[in-house]
């Protein structure tokens, strides 16, 4: 017996080396393939890639990581990062099980001062085939680089799977859990091994085939921070083992609109291994970080000041009176049949999903679908609804929407697409309420959201304004958010300047502060106008945590803050 060491560099920096080989005789000619152990390294992303997404400085503690998962049980051997020009200071990397375990840890040593960065666990730990787990690393500056998009679809390399980037806002090194919902990179990667035998003549060098080599269906060009262009696959952690897509062929209701039959799936969708149950923990700093594109949304433009996350969940505020929406008059009309359904994936435009009674999620990628009178028990992932980017039109109404308060379910509407509405819709129990640009919510009752570790909360939210010639318009709603945090109603700048968005004749309560007024670093706010909204201090003195509303442009071209008051009738201004 003899040792044979052989390097083969394929694809993202796979390589082969021969552990135990058997040989014949140096004396006898053998054509007779012969059987070897090799290694096989894999990663992500070739050592080689030029990440050109958009450089971040937030100036607090973060967590970044990807979570991910491998086809065959092999073992971490270490980690790597993308470091930007101007990031500084010690870096820690750590390996995470799916129930936030931490199974090892590494400090960064002799780091360049940008580009990739790899360090190496002491000792390699070993992983099993199809469950999930999370590499990261900790940045006490808060620099690094992001790409939206890269996660719309899985990130493939051999047998790993990059499932999605992760992050926290944390002073010290701790698990990331949230998942921007623009699917962001923060270019963080696993160094995988694995063992396979190879058949080979004696003499020859094991090779690897070339079904192996790794074939990423993330961007292939140098990212970039622009949201995604290519329409997403349904990647969520905690998706359903089936889903139920719609038929092309439609059959009459009784009421004579035409709704597609929900049909199962001959083939189950791609299912990610859950997690485990978050459990709160403190992680929050109190420090507030420059308004930018951040990692996530929701902070934007401030954090909160409190170091932890709310110790206590206030009683849920009683419905408002005065014709503010409440249960009584929004959900599922009482009396209405509901047929059981798994999840829905609409494909034809114009469809109508009507009385179904779903467990995991309604996936859009048609036009002017409209759901109506369907109760959803959101499934844990990122989201209970979503309409995919370049579609449009998507109508919700008379339904309920919850998670199942034990494991997060991020949003209950996402809307990566166009025009949204939204009415008489009954939002509770979930991370995040409704996440859109643009279109119209309107006599809905968004309440009672639920915490978990990392959480940003926002009851109605929009990340930048809405695109030329459109507008978002959030009217006579009842929007309690019992947390201390973040808030009812926010106008974020995560991506762009806010403009021609009209908050009118709201119930607003509790977060951080009840509205954030659309203020932020890109740019001052123009045409919001908040007219004749009641605030509450029923969930907090203040209204909100902090007060009752925050980042408000004075000055701003059209903005108008009008006729909004208290429940006793004194004058709600704009601080």
């Amino acid at each position: 017996m003899s040792l044979l060491a052989a390097a083969v560099v394929i694809g993202a920096t796979v390589t082969v080396v021969v552990v135990n080989k058997d040989e014949p005789p140096a004396a006898a000619v053998n054509t007779t393939p012969v059987s070897t152990e090799v290694t096989l390294e894999t990663s992500l992303w070739k050592s080689k890639k030029v990440v050109k997404g958009k450089t971040q400085a937030e100036n607090t503690p973060l967590e970044l990581g990807t979570r991910f998962k491998a086809a065959r049980n092999g073992e971490v051997a270490g980690i790597r990062f993308y470091k930007p020009a101007s990031e500084r200071g010690t870096h820690r990397g750590s390996l995470w099980d799916s129930k936030k375990k931490l199974l090892a840890k590494v400090t960064f040593t002799g780091e360049t001062s940008s580009g990739w960065q790899q360090a190496m666990f002491d000792r390699p730990v070993p992983v099993v085939a199809g469950r999930t787990y999370t590499v990261s690393y900790h940045t006490n500056n808060g620099g690094y680089v992001a790409s939206a998009g890269v996660f719309d679809r899985p990130v493939t390399a051999g047998p790993l799977t990059g499932q999605a980037g992760v992050f926290a806002a944390v002073r010290d090194a701790s698990y990331p859990s949230r998942v921007h919902p623009k699917r962001v990179s923060y270019w963080v990667d696993v160094i995988f091994r694995h063992r396979e035998w190879r058949r080979h003549r004696p003499g020859e060098r094991p090779t690897v085939s070339p079904t192996e080599a790794p074939s990423t269906t993330g961007p292939t060009s140098s990212p970039t921070a622009t949201g995604p262009e290519a329409t997403p696959t349904l990647t969520g952690p905690g998706q359903p083992n089936g889903e139920v897509t719609v038929s092309p062929t439609p059959t009459e209701t009784g009421t004579g609109e035409v709704t597609p039959t929900p049909t199962e799936s001959t083939t189950p969708s791609e299912s990610p291994t859950k997690t485990g149950t978050p459990t709160p923990s403190p992680s929050r700093s109190s420090q507030r970080p420059t308004p930018s594109l951040s990692a996530d949304p929701t902070r934007q433009p401030t954090k909160e000041p409190t170091t932890k996350p709310p110790t206590h969940s206030p009683s849920p505020t009683p419905p408002p009176t005065g014709g503010f929406p409440g249960a009584s008059n929004t959900g599922v009309p009482s009396g209405t049949n509901l047929k059981p359904s798994k999840s829905v994936t609409v494909t034809k435009d114009g469809a109508v999903i009507d009385g179904l009674e779903i467990s995991g999620e309604i996936n859009v990628e048609a036009d002017n679908v409209t759901i109506r009178n369907v109760r959803l028990a959101a499934a844990p992932g990122d989201w209970g609804i979503i309409q995919r980017n370049g579609h449009s039109g998507l109508t919700v109404e008379d339904s309920e929407i919850f998670g199942n308060g034990s494991q997060r379910t991020q949003f209950a509407i996402l809307n990566q697409g166009g025009d949204l509405t939204v009415r008489r819709v009954d939002i509770h129990t979930i991370s995040n309420g409704i996440l859109t640009e643009q279109g119209l919510v309107e006599d809905s009752y968004l309440h009672d959201p639920k915490y978990f570790s990392g959480d940003h909360t926002d009851m109605i939210m929009c990340t930048s304004g809405p695109p030329s010639g459109a507008k978002l318009v959030i009217r006579n709603n009842t929007v309690i958010n019992t947390l201390e945090q973040t808030g009812a109603i926010a106008l974020f700048q995560d991506f762009g300047v806010v403009r021609n968005v009209t908050v009118e004749h709201n119930f607003l309560a509790g977060g951080g502060y009840s509205l954030y007024a659309g203020a932020g670093s890109k740019g001052t706010s123009s045409n919001i106008k908040v007219i004749d909204n009641v605030f509450s201090k029923d969930v907090w003195p203040k209204g909100g945590y902090n007060g009752h509303v925050a980042y408000w442009d004075r000055n701003g071209s059209g903005n108008v803050w009008s006729g909004n008051v208290w429940e006793d009738g004194k004058a709600a201004d704009a601080g």
